[in-house]
């Protein structure tokens, strides 16, 4: 009972869309002097501001949700604030430290593979979708790149923020990359940062099309999908749920079997020939067997079966024992997700592995802690050519005019 009445007060605070400010006024740590022309935005939106002559800063049009509030000024250290919006919010102060400056010397070396490496790091970064065509960072110099041949990892970090023109969905990110980590071992990619979103200006004709490609990154989106859930409403919005259910290949022998095997019957040379043997061949091909094997449960799961409550206002859990697997059904297949079970539906796919027994989201529809989940298929596609702001309304209007 507690759950359902948790959903219904929530379905009713986001039917109301309702809009909060924020303010406060920033200082020096030691001397208590206001700073002047600090930068002060909520990371992930379009809000944001600097501070006047006084300190003070005024955050307006807020929409309900938790957020990391970033603060920044020349010559101080940059400070992250996590801030929950339910109602006007005033900070009275926030200090910043001054930051330190160290006098070694640095010497900087040329990178021969620089260029291979930030070509590699722009397809993985803004994601293999159309709009990655329409993506240019405008200051790539502030890039910090390493590839780790022992680990093989492609780094990556920025001493400053990049400046990155996304003309498919009409938004200047000025996005400050603190970890960007490519693993060719796993094929996993991890990657976070702060970022405000511009929007670009430009006639009517561009404004519609940004309308629409906005619209397009948004449905069938992680973000849509909790929205969804949170509301109670994902069927009407498109969404279906399963349980999938990965369990190991029972067709596969041990992987220390198959590596004892293979080095048994590896190559005999016979005057300067090699020899394959049939052996090996079956091995060999013992080893190319997928090690897991997926199992699709068709029958839905419900919506609240998913999301429990938590005691922070405006925060909410979703755990699952399995893997979910979510369909979006206003559009098909993409190959995003290749490895399909015979028995899935012919929709846009996306799998959900809970790492952490809990992922934490907001209204917004934004995961605290990103590292909870890996997203595969449609949302493992979705990168910074598709990112929306977490304020980011479909039903936006202005962009119609």
């Amino acid at each position: 009972m507690r759950l359902f009445v948790f959903l219904s007060i929530l379905l009713s605070s986001l039917s109301s869309y309702a809009q909060y400010s924020i303010t406060g006024k920033v200082i020096d740590i030691y001397n208590k002097a206001p700073i002047v022309k600090a930068s002060v935005f909520l990371s992930n939106t379009t809000v944001g501001g600097s501070t006047g002559e006084d300190g003070s800063f005024n955050l307006t049009n807020v929409k309900p949700g938790q957020y990391d509030m970033i603060i920044s000024a020349v010559g101080y250290e940059t400070l992250h604030k996590t801030v929950l919006v339910d109602r006007l919010l005033n900070i009275p102060y926030t200090e910043l430290t001054p930051k330190t400056i160290a006098l070694n010397a640095v010497v900087v070396k040329p990178d021969p593979e620089r260029e291979q490496n930030y070509k590699i790091f722009k397809e993985e970064f803004y994601g293999p979708t159309e709009f990655a065509l329409q993506c240019k960072i405008l200051n790539p110099e502030v890039l910090d790149l390493e590839f780790d041949k022992a680990k093989r990892t492609l780094n990556a970090k920025s001493s400053e923020f990049l400046i990155i023109e996304n003309k498919a969905l009409g938004y200047r990110l000025h996005y400050q990359l603190i970890t960007f980590v490519k693993d060719y071992k796993t094929g996993s990619l991890f990657y976070q940062g702060n970022v405000l979103f511009e929007p670009l200006q430009g006639k009517s004709s561009q404004m519609r099309k940004w309308y629409k490609n906005r619209l397009v990154a948004y449905q069938g989106s992680c973000e849509h999908y909790l929205r969804s859930v949170i509301g109670m409403n994902t069927a009407n919005e498109g969404f279906k749920t399963l349980r999938l259910m990965r369990k190991p290949n029972p067709q596969r022998p041990a992987d220390s079997l198959i590596k004892a095997k293979m080095k048994q019957f590896s190559p005999k040379t016979n005057t300067g020939h090699f020899i394959l043997s049939d052996s090996l061949i079956y091995w060999n091909t013992q080893n190319r067997l997928p090690k897991t094997v997926d199992y699709l449960v068709t029958k839905p799961l419900r919506p609240d079966s998913l999301v429990k409550p938590t005691d922070v206002n405006g925060i909410f859990a979703i755990a699952f024992d399995d893997m979910l697997y979510v369909l979006y059904t206003k559009k098909k297949s993409d190959e995003s997700y290749p490895n399909r079970p015979l028995n899935a539906p012919d929709n846009l796919t996306s799998v959900v592995t809970f790492k952490e027994a809990y992922a934490f989201f907001d209204r917004n529809g934004v995961i605290a802690n990103a590292t909870a989940v890996i997203f595969e298929g449609d949302w493992g596609t979705n990168r910074i050519a598709k990112l929306l702001p977490v304020d980011y309304d479909p039903k936006e209007k202005d962009l119609k005019k």
